[in-house]
């Protein structure tokens, strides 16, 4: 999504960008917080999100509990921000314990070496 945003600020379509993406339903953003971002992207996705709060259903992935968005977000303004849009009219889902990929990786039977 940052990429996509990064791309409409490089020829001045990120209003459009940004609206086009708005008219789904529901807008599900996935792996929030897996590579840092500069100010920039920060202002980007604060920006998005914005634009999206009360208007449309955004569903946030991230591994990141919300005390630690500072880690990736490089201004503290811009996390307390973006939270707070985030979060207010959201439920908050937290999962614990083994990821269903890595369960479902130690039960499979091991791999058999292909010799060509």
């Amino acid at each position: 999504l940052v990429e996509t945003l990064y791309r409409g600020l490089a020829d001045n379509s990120v209003g459009r960008v940004i609206e086009n993406v708005l008219r789904a339903d529901l807008i599900v953003i996935d792996e929030v917080g897996f590579a840092p971002l500069d100010d920039t992207g920060a202002q980007l996705l604060f920006r998005f999100v914005a634009a999206a709060y009360e208007r449309r259903a955004l569903g946030i992935g991230s591994h990141w509990p919300f005390d630690q968005w500072g880690r990736f977000l490089p201004e503290h303004t811009t996390a307390v921000s973006l939270l707070d849009r985030l979060l207010h009219h959201s439920i908050v889902v937290v999962t614990e314990g083994e990821s269903f990929r890595m369960k479902q990786a130690r039960t499979r039977t091991p791999a058999r070496l292909i010799k060509k």
